[in-house]
């Protein structure tokens, strides 16, 4: 059930948006679930043009930025939510669930370079037209603490290495030449979440116990994990378009039946 506001409840101040954010991610399954784990989309932000430009004076020389959003389309919160990693409910404020009070969106982000009134960044995890409403910048002397604990985050988590086998590196580099940013997509989510869990779109084979498939729109990767050197190995690619359903009505660019079929003539071997 979605929590309303009480009449009680203060509201303090306003909040004035600074910029929005551009970029080709439009759905929310194509975002790593953190910005900061390497390997995310790149954007440009575009500073209001009724600001100064020389509001970004001296950003340049950080190599990381924080950028405080909002989730302007994230409706309605939930005192209990369902993480991506875990099982278990958890109090939203110990989580990083867009679905909050306030949905304020907190990303550290890498600067790329600033041109006038834009910004370009990259390895975020927010959708095309995300409001932006502060940017401030990274100070690795107080932002960063290693070693502090994590709470629950951290229980029977670890991160996994990631080989990519001969055939999946070669069909992976044929997708990245037709920009269906399978690679990207694939490694940061398999090195931090390789099980199948709720919501989370992996299987394991029936007829290959210890092999797994993951989904990521009309696309599969089969893969193999170790669980005792925490390592997970990219077999092969392959097309989820099998049939007629939904054909026409691609999601993306990289969803086209043009490209699955040239996909499957070029691989149909295997080779």
């Amino acid at each position: 059930m979605n929590i309303e506001k009480p009449e009680s409840q203060e509201t303090i101040g306003q909040v004035e948006v600074i910029g929005t954010l551009h970029c080709d991610v439009t759905q929310k399954g194509d975002l790593p679930r953190q910005s900061g784990l390497g390997a995310g989309p790149s954007a440009v932000i575009e500073l209001d043009r009724g600001l100064p430009a020389s509001m970004l004076d001296d950003l340049q020389g950080f190599d990381r930025i924080w950028l405080i959003s909002w989730l302007d389309r994230a409706q309605g919160w939930k005192p209990r939510v369902l993480p991506p990693r875990g099982g278990s409910k958890r109090g939203v404020l110990a989580t990083r669930a867009p679905h909050r009070p306030n949905p304020i969106g907190l990303s550290a982000v890498r600067l790329d370079r600033i041109e006038g009134h834009r910004i370009f960044i990259e390895d975020h995890d927010l959708l095309d037209g995300t409001p932006i409403i502060d940017i401030k910048p990274y100070l690795p002397y107080s932002d960063a603490h290693p070693g502090s604990a994590a709470g629950w985050a951290e229980e029977g988590w670890a991160p996994h290495e990631v080989v990519v086998e001969e055939l999946a590196s070669t069909q992976l580099a044929w997708l990245g030449q037709r920009k269906v940013p399978l690679e990207d997509r694939a490694l940061p989510t398999l090195r931090f979440r390789p099980m199948p869990s709720r919501g989370h779109r992996v299987k394991e084979m029936a007829q290959r116990p210890g092999v797994y498939t993951w989904c990521w729109r009309t696309w599969r990767i089969d893969y193999r994990v170790d669980p005792v050197a925490h390592r997970v190995s990219i077999e092969a690619i392959r097309s989820g378009r099998t049939d007629d359903r939904g054909i026409h009505q691609a999601d993306g660019p990289g969803d086209a039946v043009e490209i699955h079929a040239e996909f499957n003539q070029a691989f149909q071997s295997g080779s």
